[in-house]
């Protein structure tokens, strides 16, 4: 017994070893947290009611608290009225964007953004009124993150999708703080398109349905009936014209096929992770990521969710092509 009481304390000691060697390296790689509060730029002319950012740190808030504080994160809400605005702000843009090692000048690091072919396309789209948007970062020493909304008048208009659309967006926040972003989709220690796209379009609209503001349920099945808030067609028309989709191909964004493949079929994959395998909604849409560094996403979503990827997507891929009153009865174990 002697003997049996050593040999559990040494591989206890092992263990713990192996534990806390582990867990200095997952220190290494995962980001902290920060004490800083996103910072709002706001174009001249915008927010004169006070509701175009009411309505967003609505959304905002209830992501940081789910998610966690990361950043640094600013927001910039543009507008086409006053061109000196705009360009101030992006001259901001610039300022939060200074590396203070560099052998470059301040003068010339904000130059070199602002002349930079994309900021300039930019600029003349906020100026010419046109609706964009969404999550950019930059891949520094520090990174960055910036939601960038083109033309905020139209967002100030609608108050629940400005909402909305803040919980989207700060969920990519966080995906992005746990992935080698700077690698291709592909690569292991990267999330690729479906993870970030679907499961933020899961997380938005269940946060949605929690306070008060859409059906959830209702939600999913416009997602296969005609594609919801998101783009046309739906998931049944788009599977019935593209019965070789694949979950995991990254070229949609070119060939078209995106939201219907990364935002749509991605939310149901999400869905069918919590609803029908069983998997927690945290360790879903928030604690396996922690590991995806560390790991490697194939590695950790095996540890999470009890199951391969590529067995997975063989799995879903049956599971998605059922019928719409098939898929949905996924959603009964929640009453």
């Amino acid at each position: 017994m002697t003997n049996f009481l050593n040999i559990i304390l040494i591989l206890s000691i092992l263990l713990v070893s192996i534990e806390t060697n582990y867990s200095k390296e997952r220190s290494k790689v995962l980001p902290l947290e920060t004490k800083t509060k996103p910072t709002f730029h706001v174009a001249k002319g915008l927010n004169k009611d006070g509701s175009l950012l009411k309505y967003y740190k609505r959304g905002l808030d209830y992501a940081i608290d789910y998610f966690g504080n990361y950043g640094p994160y600013h927001i910039y809400l543009f507008g086409p009225v006053h061109e000196k605005s705009v360009r101030a702000m992006f001259k901001e843009r610039a300022m939060s964007r200074i590396d203070p090692n560099s052998k470059e000048t301040v003068e010339d690091q904000v130059d070199e953004f602002l002349s930079r072919p994309n900021v300039v396309e930019e600029i003349k789209s906020i100026l010419a009124g046109e609706s964009s948007g969404g999550l950019t970062w930059t891949l520094g020493p520090i990174r960055i993150y910036e939601d960038i909304t083109t033309n905020a008048t139209e967002r100030a208009k609608r108050p629940i999708e400005n909402t909305w659309g803040a919980m989207h967006e700060y969920h990519h926040v966080f995906q992005i703080a746990h992935s080698a972003a700077e690698q291709e989709r592909t690569a292991d220690k990267n999330s690729c398109s479906w993870m970030r796209e679907g499961m933020a379009t899961y997380s938005s609209a269940k946060f949605m349905e929690n306070l008060k503001f859409i059906d959830f349920r209702e939600y999913m099945l416009e997602l296969r009936k005609f594609g919801a808030n998101i783009s046309r067609p739906g998931i049944n028309e788009f599977i019935k014209k593209n019965p070789k989709y694949r979950l995991d191909n990254e070229t949609y964004w070119d060939e078209g096929g995106a939201p219907q493949v990364y935002y749509m079929i991605g939310a149901w994959a999400t869905a069918y992770l919590i609803h029908a395998k069983g998997i927690g909604e945290k360790v879903v849409l928030r604690d396996w990521w922690y590991d995806i560094v560390p790991m490697g996403k194939a590695a950790a979503f095996k540890k999470h969710m009890k199951i391969s990827l590529e067995d997975f997507y063989k799995e879903f891929d049956s599971f998605i092509r059922k019928s719409d009153k098939e898929v949905m009865k996924i959603f009964e174990k929640d009453n």
